[in-house]
């Protein structure tokens, strides 16, 4: 299958943004929901499927060499050769995370949104159709998830909201320049899992630990 080639601008480091790879939609499929529609790098959701080892280096279009990134992670990370064994080892925690976290309930709800930022962010959106209807979605989740909060998630959920209200650098430190829930207040840098610096990655801004 052909890749076909979607009108955007091109992003950093001259990736062509937009491109869609020749995953079959069964296989983009099983990656999008494993992930729960989610970025496996920073987990923000809206995700594209991509080839860990591009198919001019050999790679293939199975399930083993795909990983669900967003475009923004995905324009950072490019065919970088040294990046592959991260990116597996970032997918495949997140699979874990995501099988032990995300109710399948929820699976549809969040291919809604995928779908709405997808066609934000590609330009086939009615943009203020989706705006609308992405903020009623969004609403509706963060409402859901208040309303079930128990004595078990209320930290969690809590500190979930908080982050995302403030300009915190922060990040649960799990050992030495190993991090998990990493944010960046001076880029805005969502990473899942970070490891190998006790600073941004993009911008340098110095990482205040928590403690899990």
């Amino acid at each position: 299958m052909e890749a076909t080639v979607l009108p955007r601008q091109l992003g950093a480091g001259g990736i062509r943004r937009g491109i869609r790879m020749s995953f079959s939609e069964s296989v983009k499929r099983q990656v999008q929901e494993g992930a729960a529609f989610r970025c496996c790098r920073c987990q923000r959701i809206g995700v594209d499927v991509h080839h860990i080892t591009p198919l001019k280096d050999g790679g293939s279009d199975d399930i083993s060499n795909a990983a669900p990134l967003c475009q923004n992670c995905h324009d950072q990370l490019g065919d970088n050769p040294s990046k592959r064994k991260e990116i597996i080892h970032m997918r495949d925690w997140w699979y874990a995370q995501c099988e032990r976290t995300f109710s399948p309930s929820n699976l549809a709800l969040y291919d809604q949104i995928n779908t709405r930022i997808e066609r934000i962010q590609t330009g086939q959106s009615v943009l203020e159709s989706d705006l609308t209807e992405l903020k009623a979605m969004l609403k509706g989740l963060s409402n859901k998830m208040i309303e079930n909060l128990n004595p078990g998630t209320a930290g969690v959920i809590a500190s979930g909201f908080v982050n995302m209200s403030t300009a915190v650098t922060s990040a649960t430190q799990l050992a030495d320049r190993v991090y998990t829930d990493f944010r960046c207040s001076k880029c805005n840098m969502l990473i899942g899992l970070l490891f190998g610096t006790n600073k941004c990655p993009n911008c340098g801004n110095p990482i205040l630990p928590r403690t899990p």
